[in-house]
Protein backbone atom coordinates (compact mmCIF):
# COMPACT_ATOMS: atom_id res chain seq x y z
CA UNK A 1 0.00 0.00 0.00
CA UNK A 2 1.58 3.43 -0.73
CA UNK A 3 -0.22 7.31 0.20
CA UNK A 4 1.67 10.34 -1.69
CA UNK A 5 1.43 14.22 -1.53
CA UNK A 6 2.77 16.61 -4.27
CA UNK A 7 5.48 19.01 -2.71
CA UNK A 8 6.58 20.94 -6.00
CA UNK A 9 7.64 18.96 -8.66
CA UNK A 10 8.09 15.83 -6.93
CA UNK A 11 6.41 13.34 -4.75
CA UNK A 12 6.49 12.16 -1.16
CA UNK A 13 5.45 8.66 -0.78
CA UNK A 14 5.22 6.58 2.29
CA UNK A 15 5.23 2.49 1.45
CA UNK A 16 3.61 0.41 4.14
CA UNK A 17 4.83 -3.15 4.73
CA UNK A 18 6.76 -3.67 1.67
CA UNK A 19 9.50 -5.95 1.62
CA UNK A 20 10.90 -7.64 4.73
CA UNK A 21 11.52 -7.15 8.49
CA UNK A 22 15.17 -7.56 7.22
CA UNK A 23 14.66 -5.01 4.63
CA UNK A 24 13.43 -3.03 7.57
CA UNK A 25 16.05 -3.45 9.25
CA UNK A 26 18.89 -2.93 7.21
CA UNK A 27 17.23 0.58 6.34
CA UNK A 28 17.12 0.88 10.29
CA UNK A 29 20.71 0.27 10.49
CA UNK A 30 21.49 3.19 8.37
CA UNK A 31 20.31 6.03 10.56
CA UNK A 32 22.82 7.49 13.31
CA UNK A 33 20.61 8.26 15.29
CA UNK A 34 17.85 5.79 15.29
CA UNK A 35 15.86 5.72 18.84
CA UNK A 36 14.23 3.12 20.26
CA UNK A 37 10.56 3.09 19.96
CA UNK A 38 11.25 2.67 16.05
CA UNK A 39 13.23 -0.26 16.57
CA UNK A 40 11.76 -3.70 15.73
CA UNK A 41 12.43 -4.65 18.71
CA UNK A 42 10.89 -2.36 20.58
CA UNK A 43 7.69 -3.59 18.58
CA UNK A 44 8.02 -6.80 19.39
CA UNK A 45 7.93 -5.86 23.08
CA UNK A 46 5.18 -3.55 22.79
CA UNK A 47 2.88 -6.32 20.58
CA UNK A 48 3.43 -9.17 23.20
CA UNK A 49 2.60 -6.97 26.32
CA UNK A 50 0.32 -4.54 25.25
CA UNK A 51 -0.75 -5.73 22.03
CA UNK A 52 0.02 -2.86 19.46
CA UNK A 53 0.66 -4.49 16.21
CA UNK A 54 3.31 -2.12 14.20
CA UNK A 55 2.88 -0.92 10.67
CA UNK A 56 6.32 -0.37 8.73
CA UNK A 57 6.74 2.61 6.63
CA UNK A 58 9.31 3.78 4.19
CA UNK A 59 9.11 7.15 3.07
CA UNK A 60 10.33 8.14 -0.44
CA UNK A 61 11.30 11.71 -2.21
CA UNK A 62 10.34 11.04 -5.85
CA UNK A 63 12.40 7.71 -5.87
CA UNK A 64 14.80 8.37 -3.60
CA UNK A 65 14.34 6.75 0.15
CA UNK A 66 14.51 9.14 2.66
CA UNK A 67 12.95 7.60 6.20
CA UNK A 68 11.36 5.52 7.70
CA UNK A 69 8.14 5.15 10.24
CA UNK A 70 7.07 2.72 12.43
CA UNK A 71 3.54 2.89 13.31
CA UNK A 72 1.87 1.09 16.69
CA UNK A 73 -1.70 0.20 16.99
CA UNK A 74 -4.14 -1.48 18.61
CA UNK A 75 -7.92 -2.28 18.75
CA UNK A 76 -10.77 -2.28 21.54
CA UNK A 77 -14.01 -3.57 21.50
CA UNK A 78 -13.72 -3.23 17.72
CA UNK A 79 -14.88 0.21 17.42
CA UNK A 80 -11.71 1.78 19.27
CA UNK A 81 -8.00 2.48 17.57
CA UNK A 82 -5.18 3.45 19.15
CA UNK A 83 -2.03 4.67 17.54
CA UNK A 84 1.59 5.32 18.95
CA UNK A 85 4.02 6.83 17.03
CA UNK A 86 6.98 7.52 19.15
CA UNK A 87 10.43 8.93 18.08
CA UNK A 88 10.06 8.94 14.32
CA UNK A 89 9.87 9.68 11.58
CA UNK A 90 13.37 8.88 11.45
CA UNK A 91 15.34 10.35 8.11
CA UNK A 92 18.11 8.89 6.78
CA UNK A 93 20.36 12.08 5.73
CA UNK A 94 18.59 14.01 8.92
CA UNK A 95 15.63 16.00 8.75
CA UNK A 96 14.95 16.61 5.39
CA UNK A 97 13.62 20.29 4.26
CA UNK A 98 10.43 21.71 5.85
CA UNK A 99 8.43 20.87 2.73
CA UNK A 100 9.23 17.60 2.34
CA UNK A 101 8.71 17.17 6.23
CA UNK A 102 5.16 18.69 5.72
CA UNK A 103 4.52 16.10 2.85
CA UNK A 104 5.47 13.48 5.02
CA UNK A 105 3.43 14.68 8.12
CA UNK A 106 0.32 15.37 5.54
CA UNK A 107 -0.21 11.47 4.72
CA UNK A 108 0.75 10.20 8.23
CA UNK A 109 -2.30 12.76 9.51
CA UNK A 110 -4.40 11.17 6.64
CA UNK A 111 -3.47 7.58 7.54
CA UNK A 112 -4.02 8.47 11.22
CA UNK A 113 -6.66 11.06 12.21
CA UNK A 114 -7.46 11.74 15.03
CA UNK A 115 -10.89 11.46 16.66
CA UNK A 116 -13.46 9.76 19.02
CA UNK A 117 -12.68 6.08 17.99
CA UNK A 118 -9.18 6.83 16.85
CA UNK A 119 -7.08 8.34 19.76
CA UNK A 120 -3.43 9.55 18.44
CA UNK A 121 -0.31 9.69 20.46
CA UNK A 122 2.21 10.70 18.23
CA UNK A 123 5.90 12.34 19.80
CA UNK A 124 7.69 13.10 16.56
CA UNK A 125 11.89 13.22 15.66
CA UNK A 126 11.48 16.34 15.33
CA UNK A 127 13.55 19.52 16.34
CA UNK A 128 11.47 22.08 19.00
CA UNK A 129 11.28 24.94 16.68
CA UNK A 130 8.46 27.69 15.76
CA UNK A 131 8.82 26.26 12.03
CA UNK A 132 8.19 22.59 12.74
CA UNK A 133 5.63 23.86 15.12
CA UNK A 134 4.09 25.54 12.52
CA UNK A 135 4.36 22.65 10.09
CA UNK A 136 2.63 20.26 12.78
CA UNK A 137 -0.04 22.73 13.17
CA UNK A 138 -1.00 23.02 9.39
CA UNK A 139 -1.18 19.37 9.09
CA UNK A 140 -3.47 19.05 11.60
CA UNK A 141 -1.95 18.05 14.40
CA UNK A 142 -2.63 19.44 18.20
CA UNK A 143 0.28 19.56 20.80
CA UNK A 144 -0.67 18.39 24.21
CA UNK A 145 2.73 18.20 25.59
CA UNK A 146 6.32 18.25 25.92
CA UNK A 147 8.64 17.20 23.30
CA UNK A 148 11.12 14.57 24.76
CA UNK A 149 14.45 16.24 26.19
CA UNK A 150 17.90 14.04 26.23
CA UNK A 151 21.40 14.27 25.92
CA UNK A 152 23.46 12.30 22.22
CA UNK A 153 26.74 11.48 22.96
CA UNK A 154 29.10 10.71 20.10
CA UNK A 155 31.21 7.54 20.32
CA UNK A 156 33.06 8.40 16.80
CA UNK A 157 35.85 9.90 18.32
CA UNK A 158 38.95 7.90 20.60
CA UNK A 159 37.89 6.66 24.33
CA UNK A 160 40.66 9.52 25.33
CA UNK A 161 38.91 12.33 23.37
CA UNK A 162 35.13 11.28 25.08
CA UNK A 163 36.83 11.76 28.31
CA UNK A 164 38.69 14.98 27.48
CA UNK A 165 34.51 16.33 26.47
CA UNK A 166 33.44 15.40 29.80
CA UNK A 167 33.56 18.56 32.92
CA UNK A 168 36.12 18.85 34.34
CA UNK A 169 34.05 17.87 37.89
CA UNK A 170 32.61 14.64 35.77
CA UNK A 171 36.35 13.76 35.16
CA UNK A 172 37.89 13.83 38.79
CA UNK A 173 35.02 11.60 40.38
CA UNK A 174 35.13 8.82 37.76
CA UNK A 175 38.94 9.09 38.51
CA UNK A 176 37.95 8.42 42.03
CA UNK A 177 35.65 5.99 41.09
CA UNK A 178 38.66 4.34 39.73
CA UNK A 179 40.52 4.51 42.58
CA UNK A 180 38.06 3.39 44.62
CA UNK A 181 38.54 -0.48 44.44
CA UNK A 182 35.12 -1.46 42.43
CA UNK A 183 34.67 -4.39 39.98
CA UNK A 184 32.58 -4.54 37.02
CA UNK A 185 30.65 -7.21 36.03
CA UNK A 186 29.87 -7.18 32.41
CA UNK A 187 26.30 -8.95 31.47
CA UNK A 188 25.57 -9.09 27.49
CA UNK A 189 22.21 -11.06 28.36
CA UNK A 190 21.01 -8.40 31.24
CA UNK A 191 20.38 -11.96 33.07
CA UNK A 192 20.66 -10.37 36.58
CA UNK A 193 17.77 -7.48 34.89
CA UNK A 194 15.04 -9.30 37.38
CA UNK A 195 17.04 -7.75 40.49
CA UNK A 196 17.63 -4.52 39.01
CA UNK A 197 14.32 -4.18 37.93
CA UNK A 198 12.99 -4.73 41.61
CA UNK A 199 16.10 -2.01 42.29
CA UNK A 200 14.72 0.75 40.26
CA UNK A 201 11.17 0.18 41.10
CA UNK A 202 11.97 0.66 45.32
CA UNK A 203 14.48 3.92 43.73
CA UNK A 204 11.53 5.33 41.74
CA UNK A 205 9.30 4.92 45.02
CA UNK A 206 11.58 6.70 47.02
CA UNK A 207 12.36 9.50 44.67
CA UNK A 208 9.00 10.29 43.04
CA UNK A 209 9.63 9.10 39.35
CA UNK A 210 7.74 6.63 37.02
CA UNK A 211 9.52 3.57 36.96
CA UNK A 212 10.71 1.89 33.20
CA UNK A 213 10.66 -1.78 34.52
CA UNK A 214 8.09 -4.00 34.45
CA UNK A 215 6.85 -6.90 32.20
CA UNK A 216 7.48 -4.59 29.21
CA UNK A 217 11.18 -4.03 29.85
CA UNK A 218 11.42 -7.71 30.07
CA UNK A 219 10.37 -8.16 27.27
CA UNK A 220 12.16 -5.66 25.61
CA UNK A 221 15.24 -7.79 27.14
CA UNK A 222 14.20 -10.88 25.33
CA UNK A 223 13.59 -9.03 21.88
CA UNK A 224 16.67 -6.94 21.92
CA UNK A 225 18.99 -10.22 23.45
CA UNK A 226 17.75 -11.62 20.11
CA UNK A 227 20.00 -8.89 17.94
CA UNK A 228 22.52 -8.90 20.35
CA UNK A 229 21.70 -5.87 21.48
CA UNK A 230 21.77 -5.33 25.20
CA UNK A 231 24.26 -4.51 27.92
CA UNK A 232 24.13 -4.70 31.42
CA UNK A 233 27.07 -3.39 33.80
CA UNK A 234 27.19 -3.76 37.39
CA UNK A 235 29.67 -2.12 40.01
CA UNK A 236 30.26 -4.35 42.61
CA UNK A 237 31.93 -2.91 46.33
CA UNK A 238 33.01 -6.80 47.32
CA UNK A 239 30.10 -8.83 46.89
CA UNK A 240 27.25 -5.73 46.96
CA UNK A 241 26.39 -4.48 44.40
CA UNK A 242 26.83 -0.75 43.72
CA UNK A 243 24.98 0.55 40.99
CA UNK A 244 24.27 -1.13 37.58
CA UNK A 245 22.93 -0.04 34.75
CA UNK A 246 20.53 -1.73 31.70
CA UNK A 247 21.36 -0.43 27.77
CA UNK A 248 19.59 -1.54 24.99
CA UNK A 249 21.42 -1.32 21.13
CA UNK A 250 19.51 -0.35 17.89
CA UNK A 251 21.12 0.13 14.79
CA UNK A 252 24.05 2.35 15.12
CA UNK A 253 23.00 3.74 18.30
CA UNK A 254 22.11 2.83 21.97
CA UNK A 255 19.90 3.77 24.66
CA UNK A 256 20.59 3.80 28.68
CA UNK A 257 17.70 2.55 29.68
CA UNK A 258 17.73 1.78 33.76
CA UNK A 259 20.28 2.91 36.22
CA UNK A 260 20.48 2.54 40.02
CA UNK A 261 22.76 3.59 42.36
CA UNK A 262 23.19 2.31 46.36
CA UNK A 263 23.86 5.03 48.71
CA UNK A 264 27.65 3.59 49.03
CA UNK A 265 27.45 3.71 45.08
CA UNK A 266 26.92 7.24 45.12
CA UNK A 267 29.91 7.92 47.63
CA UNK A 268 31.69 6.24 45.76
CA UNK A 269 30.72 7.84 42.39
CA UNK A 270 30.00 4.29 41.20
CA UNK A 271 27.86 5.36 38.41
CA UNK A 272 30.15 7.06 36.74
CA UNK A 273 32.28 4.09 36.47
CA UNK A 274 29.59 1.44 34.97
CA UNK A 275 28.92 4.18 32.41
CA UNK A 276 31.92 4.90 31.12
CA UNK A 277 32.80 1.20 30.86
CA UNK A 278 29.75 0.74 29.43
CA UNK A 279 31.03 3.65 26.61
CA UNK A 280 33.90 1.38 25.36
CA UNK A 281 32.12 -1.64 25.61
CA UNK A 282 29.26 0.38 22.90
CA UNK A 283 32.11 1.39 20.79
CA UNK A 284 33.56 -1.97 20.78
CA UNK A 285 30.56 -3.51 19.25
CA UNK A 286 30.15 -0.59 16.52
CA UNK A 287 27.99 1.65 18.13
CA UNK A 288 28.69 5.62 17.09
CA UNK A 289 26.06 7.44 19.32
CA UNK A 290 24.36 6.66 22.38
CA UNK A 291 21.32 8.42 23.62
CA UNK A 292 21.35 9.12 27.56
CA UNK A 293 17.67 8.61 28.49
CA UNK A 294 16.05 11.50 28.51
CA UNK A 295 16.02 14.68 30.98
CA UNK A 296 14.02 16.70 32.86
CA UNK A 297 15.63 19.98 33.79
CA UNK A 298 12.27 20.83 36.10
CA UNK A 299 11.90 17.57 37.95
CA UNK A 300 15.20 16.19 38.00
CA UNK A 301 18.26 18.66 37.99
CA UNK A 302 20.79 16.57 39.68
CA UNK A 303 19.72 13.76 36.97
CA UNK A 304 20.16 16.48 34.04
CA UNK A 305 23.51 18.02 35.13
CA UNK A 306 24.64 14.41 35.64
CA UNK A 307 24.02 13.25 31.83
CA UNK A 308 25.13 16.84 30.67
CA UNK A 309 28.31 16.44 32.88
CA UNK A 310 29.44 14.10 29.91
CA UNK A 311 29.70 16.29 27.47
CA UNK A 312 27.05 15.78 24.71
CA UNK A 313 24.52 17.28 22.69
CA UNK A 314 21.38 18.58 24.60
CA UNK A 315 18.13 18.17 22.01
CA UNK A 316 14.47 18.74 22.41
CA UNK A 317 11.76 17.29 20.25
CA UNK A 318 8.96 19.31 19.10
CA UNK A 319 5.99 18.19 21.35
CA UNK A 320 3.86 15.42 22.22
CA UNK A 321 0.81 15.52 19.48
CA UNK A 322 -2.52 14.38 18.92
Amino acid sequence: MTASAKIGDSAVTILWNEGTVGDWGRHYAAIPRSTLPQSFGYASAMAKTHGYVPRLGLIHEGETPIGLVQVLQRRALKLFRQTHIHRGPLWFGGTPAPDVVEAALTLLRREYPNHVFSRVSFLPELPASPEMAAVLERCGFRRIGPGYQTVWIDLTPSLEAIRARFAGSWRKRLKDAESAGLVLDVDPAAQNLPWLARQDQKQAQTKGYRSASGPLIVRLRNAMHKAGGVLMITALAGKEPAAAALLFIHGQAATYQIGWSSEAGRKSNAMRLVLWRAIAELKARGVTMLDLGGINPDDAPGVTEFKLGLGGEWVETAGLFR
